[in-house]
């Protein structure tokens, strides 16, 4: 057994009396992070950004907050770890969570064709091609599974990732992306492939929503409020802001990269600038509860919800699951595990090869090997002095990314409000906080087993 594996084999913490976790001195690594950011949003590369991370024993505990709440005013109040922010695609780990409680409640099941409830989705076709004004389809003959759906093998695509379907878009008279927006008006269109036959990162878990309010009756809101929000304590999350006024006070206001156009370059010279041309995230006319995406809530409630799938990986095989678990162990082993075939993966790969992409994935080396669960991203390398193979990760349009390595015993979240997504210096420095973390969680655990030696 490794060095490293063995430091991670942590101690019980009432054998030692340990000093608070920023009483000890830091390393030159975490100096440099800290100092790195610091730098970073006084020379506003970033407006400002909220590090979280934990293990599963509760005895490590990282929170640190840099920047500005708002770049409108030179004066604005600091960033804190309660802060509303939209979590866009951070919505998706709840909506998973919620549908795969759907199934171990007998509700549905993983194989069974969403179609028998989400009937509407029995009329779309296979988009073939463009031909001018004319659309060329062909009918799906094949089941659309809840499996496909949290896997992002059902065919679904988002329009910003498929010129086809942006022509298909079009050359929709009746399309209308004013408000009221809801799941039909936006994502109601042809699918890209024969369901299971690829891979595409699309709208998929917002019909996996849909799927959950009608197997229980429930809106999203309330559904999520009741079996996932509440049973860890978490209040500071919503679908419709407009209802908040408590959540809206402390809105972290929107940034973008400038100029726009280097967001995907590292190097590049570019600064963050207020951009009151997205705060639109933040006055949704929302028709209903969209689960890819339409969260608005605080970074230091987030993160709880990453910890309890964290000790859930360890959680005794009992039923029914205590509240505070969200999900059975089996059911977490499943988030876990990878779900996509030979061509679905290589779609995967290659698209993660990109480079503009592969930042959108949180700039992993592009070799890495990467598969899909049902809760996420999975990493399938060890990637040294970072995540291990096994970990789970994704994130959402203004720069947020949380993983959970279950192997270290450690997650994280990197919470933003900077435009567009995948930007490539927010990229790195989540990058540089991550690796930080975990250096910083080995000489916790080496501490823990230094005290009782």
């Amino acid at each position: 057994m490794s060095s490293f594996l063995r430091a991670h084999r942590v101690r019980p913490a009432y054998t030692c009396i340990l000093k608070p976790s920023f009483s000890r001195s830091l390393t030159t690594t975490q100096r440099s992070m800290e100092d790195t950011f610091r730098a970073a949003c006084k020379n506003k590369i970033i407006p400002g950004a909220v590090l979280l991370a934990t293990d599963k024993s509760g005895t490590f505990n990282y929170s640190n907050v840099f920047g500005a709440r708002s770049l409108e005013h030179p004066r604005s109040e600091p960033l804190s770890v309660d802060a509303t922010m939209w979590i866009a695609s951070c919505t998706k780990l709840f909506t998973s969570i919620a549908i795969l409680q759907c199934v171990e409640r007998g509700l549905f099941t993983l194989d069974e064709d969403v179609r028998h409830v989400l009937t509407e989705l029995n009329d779309i076709d296979v988009l073939t091609g463009i031909n001018g004004s004319a659309i060329e389809s062909k009918k799906n003959s094949l089941p659309i599974t809840l499996r496909q759906l949290l896997s992002h093998t059902s065919g679904f695509a988002y329009e910003f990732n498929s010129p086809l379907l942006q022509q298909w878009r079009k050359l929709q008279p009746q399309y209308n992306r004013r408000p009221p927006i809801s799941v039909h008006n936006r994502f109601l269109h042809p699918l890209l492939y024969d369901p299971g036959s690829s891979w595409s990162y699309g709208p998929s878990i917002d019909w996996a929503g849909v799927l959950i309010e009608r197997l229980t009756g429930l809106s999203l809101q309330d559904y999520m409020a009741q079996n996932i929000w509440q049973p860890l304590g978490i209040t500071d999350m919503t679908f419709f802001l407009s209802g908040r006024d408590d959540l809206r006070a402390r809105v972290a206001s929107m940034s973008k990269r400038e100029p726009y156009e280097t967001s995907d370059n590292p190097t590049a010279k570019s600064t963050s600038v207020h951009a009151p041309e997205y705060q639109y995230c933040f006055n949704p006319d929302m028709a209903d509860c969209q689960g890819g995406g339409g969260v608005f809530g605080s970074p230091v409630e987030y993160i709880k919800v990453l910890r309890a799938l964290l000790l859930a990986s360890d959680a005794p095989d009992v039923r029914p699951v205590p509240p505070k678990q969200l999900l059975h162990r089996s059911s977490v082993d499943a988030m876990f595990t990878p779900q996509l075939g030979g061509e679905s993966q290589k779609a995967l790969q290659a698209v993660a090869e990109i480079p503009r992409y592969n930042y959108m994935m949180g700039g992993m080396p592009p070799d890495t090997r990467k598969d899909w669960g049902l809760g996420g991203l999975l990493v399938m390398d060890d990637i040294a002095g970072w995540r291990s193979k096994g970990t789970m990760t994704w994130g959402g349009t203004p720069n947020l990314t949380w993983w959970i390595d279950r192997k270290v015993g450690l997650c994280g979240l990197y919470a933003s409000q900077l435009m567009p997504i995948g930007d490539a210096k927010s990229v790195e420095l989540e990058k540089v906080f991550e690796k930080a973390m975990y250096e910083r969680y080995r000489q916790h655990v080496a501490d823990q087993n230094d005290c009782t030696d």
